[in-house]
């Protein structure tokens, strides 16, 4: 439990640092280009009270809410199965657990969640996120591996 717990944290700790470097040196809706060929790579300082992509804007309190109502029985879950689970799992379910909390703490402490990565092309641009919002990402698709690979073993 160790290795991946201590992996948890460290991208809490490291999606919160990063929030607080862009709070401190980057204006609130402004832009840094880091890869300027093309417009590939923007630091930016977007505040989103909305969910995913910045639906439902204004809903932090709801949000909060559902944060809680979603993180408590998943960590509690996580706690009493974590035997039941193997390496993927593992790592896919810390993941998830940092990047949930970590957005929740950007919703208590700012009334919205902090993005601050901009990729695109020109004005082909994917809608800002952060490293919280990646932990997600990459344990879902930990998850979709860990279950097409389960299954292909029992087929």
């Amino acid at each position: 439990m160790k290795l991946p717990l201590f992996l948890s944290v460290v991208m809490l700790l490291l999606d919160q640092l990063t929030k607080f470097l862009v709070n401190k040196f980057i204006l609130n809706d402004s832009c840094v280009r880091v890869i300027s060929s093309l417009c590939l790579l923007n630091i930016v300082n977007v505040r989103n009270s909305g969910m995913t992509f910045g639906l439902l804007r204004g809903g932090n309190c709801w949000f909060v809410f559902f944060s809680i109502l979603f993180l408590s029985p998943t960590i509690i879950w996580i706690y009493k199965k974590w035997d039941k689970f193997h390496g993927i799992q593992r790592y896919a379910f810390c993941l998830i657990v940092a990047g949930g909390l970590s957005n929740f703490v950007d919703r208590l402490m700012y009334n919205a969640v902090i993005d601050f990565l901009d990729f695109g092309i020109n004005s082909l641009r994917w809608p800002s996120f952060n490293l919280a919002d990646s932990c997600i990402c990459v344990a879902v698709i930990l998850i979709l591996f860990d279950i097409t690979s389960s299954h292909k073993k029992n087929v």
